[in-house]
């Protein structure tokens, strides 16, 4: 019998705006781990709908549609042992096994839909521009962006002396990292500037790069 070490949940962003959480029409996703290794055709399960799905060659699974409050998942880590894990309001969820000890990680991530009120691009319209860097993309396609030194003007040259970059959050996580990505590795980005980047303080100051990577 494996031991179940429960991490504490980790919030990692509510964002106050326009976005809409219907109670049973959620989304849980997460990875599943074996050491380093990621654990294919894994079904994974849910309580209420019972509703299901796999890992893919990532060891990643999504399930639609579901109440992140009631339900409860189960992942057929095995073939002898099957684990229960209640939601508890998470939307994503964790799973790594090590020897004889399974490692269970809660987050949660509130992400407005389908956006900010900021300027929404998908791949596809990334695509269109002809250039695989990402942030030379963003500029080509969105107006008053421009592609400087590698990196992103938002609101141009504030001050000769002090940091111009925008904040970025690259799959819900806030860095200072310019983050070097391909075009074909992102699944939309979303650029904020002027009111919209309110909600980020005095960190958006110089505008706001949502990138969303795909799984």
């Amino acid at each position: 019998m494996k031991k179940i070490l429960i991490i504490p949940s980790l919030f990692l962003m509510f964002m106050i705006g326009s976005f809409s959480l219907f109670a049973g029409n959620e989304l849980v996703e997460g990875y599943i781990f074996d050491g380093d290794n990621a654990v294919s055709n894994v079904m994974v399960r849910t309580s209420v709908k019972n509703k299901t799905s796999k890992t893919n060659k990532k060891g990643y699974f999504k399930i639609k549609g579901i109440s992140t409050q009631k339900d409860t998942i189960f992942i057929g880590v095995t073939n002898r042992e099957v684990l229960e894990i209640p939601l508890l309001g998470a939307n994503i969820i964790n799973v790594r096994m090590a020897e004889d000890t399974v490692f269970i990680q809660r987050e949660k991530v509130i992400q407005s839909s389908p956006s900010y009120g900021g300027t929404f691009v998908t791949r596809e319209a990334l695509e269109k521009t002809g250039e695989t860097n990402l942030l030379k993309a963003i500029a080509l396609k969105v107006p008053g962006v421009e592609y400087v030194q590698g990196n992103l003007l938002i609101r141009g040259i504030k001050s000769f002396h002090m940091n111009n970059a925008p904040l970025y959050i690259l799959d819900g996580v806030e860095t200072s990292q310019v983050p070097y990505l391909t075009v074909m590795e992102v699944e939309s980005v979303e650029v904020l500037k002027d009111a919209s980047t309110s909600m980020f303080g005095v960190k958006g100051s110089n505008g706001v790069v949502i990138i969303n990577r795909k799984k």
